[in-house]
């Protein structure tokens, strides 16, 4: 019979040997940001967190980027948090491994919003490409069906991302999802399909700019690339529960009729995107 000390050296042995096949729901990790193309030169890495099904895989994937709020690390309710923590376990019941990326906190941002720039969307589009190369490292992970998904701030992100010939990265997303974003921020057209969700009342990113920004892709044989859908009298942040709220001036009012019809839009559009 072996001795304790055996037992537990073996033990050790064993945990530290194997690869880890479950994450926690949640965990932290680090994601270094790839190194040729950064717009900032002095970042190196972002942290991330990560949420994954049951089983072995590989499962397709989807990067989470939070809004102008960060995800409210300082907040009494961490309200930003819970709500993207929400989402990613939507995405999981979906079968998808789910990676919410923190754009702020590595850079001492807690919040951005009426200063867009202080992260920019194209530093935040590197943090998507980064996440996406991260994620494509990992064995359960399906490097052919990536998704990209960002509310706000972080669907401007998903845009400028997804704008073909801007980036060097081999990374490609398999698909976009933009709540609520600025559709002014993509100049070029769109490297894969993306569903843009906008509120016809939103008074911060115009529903008219996303209309635009989908006749100058019909108009470049391009308007596959794109499916929106506008929710009359929905405002900013449809989606978002809580009490009616003003932020930097803009009306925030959940929908909950809007914010159920999105995300069966959302389910309806990985479907017929992702799984032909």
């Amino acid at each position: 019979m072996h001795s304790l000390a055996t037992r537990v050296a073996v033990a050790l042995l064993l945990l530290l040997s194997t690869p880890r096949a479950v994450w926690a729901e949640g965990d932290e990790v680090t994601i270094p940001l790839i190194p040729d193309g950064k717009p900032d030169p002095a970042d190196t890495a972002i942290v991330g967190y990560l949420f994954r099904p049951n089983g072995p895989g590989p499962f397709p994937a989807v990067v989470l980027l939070h809004g102008c709020d960060g995800l409210s690390w300082r907040g009494p309710q961490q309200s930003a948090w819970l709500f993207m923590t929400e989402y990613a376990r939507r995405f999981v019941h979906l079968g998808y491994v789910a990676l919410i990326v923190d754009s702020f906190k590595p850079r001492g941002v807690s919040e951005a919003c009426g200063r867009p720039l202080t992260v920019s969307p194209s530093r935040r589009a590197w943090d998507a490409l980064s996440a996406a190369r991260f994620l494509v490292g990992l064995a359960v992970v399906d490097p052919t069906r990536i998704v990209l998904e960002g509310h706000s701030h972080g669907a401007v992100a998903v845009l400028v991302a997804m704008e073909r010939g801007r980036w060097q990265a081999p990374e490609r997303f398999a698909a976009g999802i933009a709540w609520y974003p600025g559709c002014t921020w993509n100049k070029a057209g769109l490297t894969a399909p993306v569903l843009i969700l906008i509120g016809g009342a939103d008074d911060w990113t115009r529903a008219a700019e996303c209309r635009s920004f989908v006749k100058r892709l019909a108009a470049s044989g391009e308007e596959d690339f794109v499916d929106l859908r506008i929710y009359p009298g929905a405002t900013h942040a449809f989606d978002v529960p809580g009490e009616t709220r003003y932020v930097v001036g803009h009306r925030i009012e959940y929908d909950r009729a809007a914010a159920a019809d999105a995300w069966t839009q959302v389910e309806a559009f990985l479907h017929r995107r992702l799984d032909r």
